[in-house]
């Protein structure tokens, strides 16, 4: 059993199941999950600081150059820094059985607890996203045996 989330979907799966409204064992997978994806999305946002480094303008001593707030790019690293972001966000981020396993289990009875729920525009995506990743739809009982 394994579950595979694209990096850019992150944010969205933990502001998604943080507002669900759940109790005890429910609950306490839900932070875990949030917790998983919380540090993982640290690693993204520091593997993004990298990328931003890399593409920079930068002055004598090779900090980056400052533009207001922001890290000044120059338009022709533009296009090669938006390609690496994107490549970045849409890697995958792993959560294998094992030590997960219950999550995983948890995460579904979860997201099937709310299939009758209408949900509207990203709320809807992500649930549905979610669905794909933890294979709601799948006889658990087929790859427990697997």
């Amino acid at each position: 059993m394994k579950v595979e989330i694209k990096n850019e979907m992150i944010p969205l799966i933990t502001e998604f199941v943080a507002e669900l409204p759940l109790v005890r064992k429910h609950s306490r997978y839900r932070r875990e999950l949030m917790k998983m994806l919380s540090e993982q999305y640290k690693k993204v946002d520091n593997q993004r600081l990298e990328i931003v480094k890399e593409h920079c303008e930068k002055d004598d001593k090779g900090k980056p150059l400052m533009k207001g707030d922001t890290v000044n790019i120059p338009d022709e690293n533009m296009k090669k820094y938006q390609e690496d972001v994107a490549e970045l966000m849409e890697e995958i981020y792993v959560i294998e059985g094992g030590n997960n396993r219950e999550l995983i289990r948890t995460m579904r009875t979860i997201l099937l607890k709310f299939e009758n729920q209408e949900y509207l525009g990203k709320e809807s995506a992500t649930y549905d996203y979610l669905c794909e990743q933890f294979k709601v739809d799948e006889n658990l009982e087929e790859e427990m045996n697997n």
